[in-house]
């Protein structure tokens, strides 16, 4: 059980300080103001996405894997990544994005979620998830929730990458 337990630390730790340096990072390029207590709140948030992201892989795995041995899907180990990132980027990430759109939110109260905010992120689901999650599941298991918190504090330095350029074209 020690090990279990972990598992999900190690998830949390490892999306807290990976998700939260992708914040900060991206608040230093866009020369916004960094709050302690706000990004000791992000950290907290990003090790919550953490836990229930491994959770969510352990499914998709186990489940991609059934579908497998019953010959619905092709077995090979692309194939197999692929649909796992399919599958969970269709199904569960939907459900994350609002999860974490809410949790963002809620540290100032807003119980609104962006609708644009919204849509840049179901996107994201497509052109950068889904080939991020394929690799990430090519990976042995113990090293998938690495490298998706990588991943994440790659997306944030993209987004603001693009967030800067859009500013100085305008």
């Amino acid at each position: 059980m020690t090990f279990f337990k972990s598992i999900f630390f190690m998830a949390f730790i490892q999306f807290a300080i990976l998700g939260t340096l992708g914040e900060i990072v991206a608040l230093k390029l866009s020369k916004k103001k960094i709050i302690v207590l706000k990004t000791v709140y992000s950290a907290i948030v990003w090790g919550v996405l953490g836990i229930i992201i491994k959770f969510v892989f352990v499914g998709f795995n186990g489940f991609v894997n059934e579908l497998v041995s019953y010959g619905y899907l092709p077995s090979g180990d692309f194939w197999k990544a692929f649909f796992k990132s399919l599958f969970m980027n269709s199904m569960f990430g939907p459900v994350m994005v609002v999860i974490h759109r809410f949790l963002e939110n809620l540290y100032n109260l807003k119980l609104k979620i962006s609708k644009e905010g919204l849509k840049k992120a179901f996107w994201a689901l497509l052109w950068f998830w889904l080939p991020a999650h394929t690799i990430t599941f090519m990976l042995p298991n113990n090293w998938q929730i690495t490298l998706a918190a990588v991943w994440s504090f790659v997306l944030g330095l993209l987004l603001s990458f693009f967030n800067t350029m859009k500013k100085e074209s305008d």
